[in-house]
């Protein structure tokens, strides 16, 4: 947790939403991996994007408009979508219910499907743990409207929490080559068998 996410992100505590998503958006292009790529200090520029995300991430938990949940990403009902359909509003509040599968049932009721059912399902495949959808759906999102800087932020940060997520498992696991194992249980208990016949014992008899 950000001790000051209003001093992380360079606004005042009475900052609007749109100054806080202003400025949001600004620290997140400058410090964001991809634009850091060359950079010597980019470690540096990879914390600082991530306490920027955690600071936008508790602000918006505290304000009407803005969700967050249990290492999710945070989201918004991006400015384009108070035209939606009353399918997607009905969709809208089911997210903000926390009523997510219904949402998703909701969803799969709808066409034709815009950008903003591509959002709105990411969120809800994000929060129900369908990481991998809700990543492609977000870039969906994007994809068809490349300008919109709500579905921007939520790919961002569905993209930063995959790297984070990686790195975390990479190193706990040694994906990194410091495993041992080839990752497949059953072909290194083959393997274990046989090495252990070769000795004169018999690990599995099965094999």
């Amino acid at each position: 947790m950000v001790t000051d996410p209003y001093k992380a992100l360079g606004v005042s505590p009475s900052a609007s939403n749109d100054e806080i998503k202003r400025a949001y958006r600004e620290l997140s292009r400058k410090y964001h991996p991809d634009s850091n790529v060359d950079n010597p200090l980019a470690d540096l520029a990879a914390e600082k994007f991530k306490e920027v995300q955690e600071a936008y991430d508790q602000i918006m938990k505290e304000r009407e408009g803005g969700y967050s949940g249990g290492g999710n990403a945070s989201y918004g009902k991006p400015d384009s979508a108070y035209g939606d359909s009353p399918q997607l509003n009905k969709v809208y509040d089911y997210l903000t219910a926390g009523r997510y599968r219904e949402a998703l049932n909701e969803l799969d009721r709808i066409y034709p499907r815009t950008a903003g059912w591509f959002y709105y399902s990411a969120v809800a495949n994000n929060r129900t743990g369908n990481n991998y959808v809700a990543l492609n759906h977000a870039r969906e999102a994007v994809n068809m409207e490349p300008n919109n800087v709500e579905y921007r932020n939520l790919l961002n940060q569905m993209e930063w929490q995959g790297r984070r997520y990686n790195t975390t498992r990479n190193q706990t696991y040694g994906g990194y080559g410091g495993g041992c194992g080839s990752g497949n249980f059953c072909c290194d208990l083959c393997v274990a068998d046989s090495l252990c016949e070769c000795m004169g014992g018999d690990l599995c008899q099965c094999f």
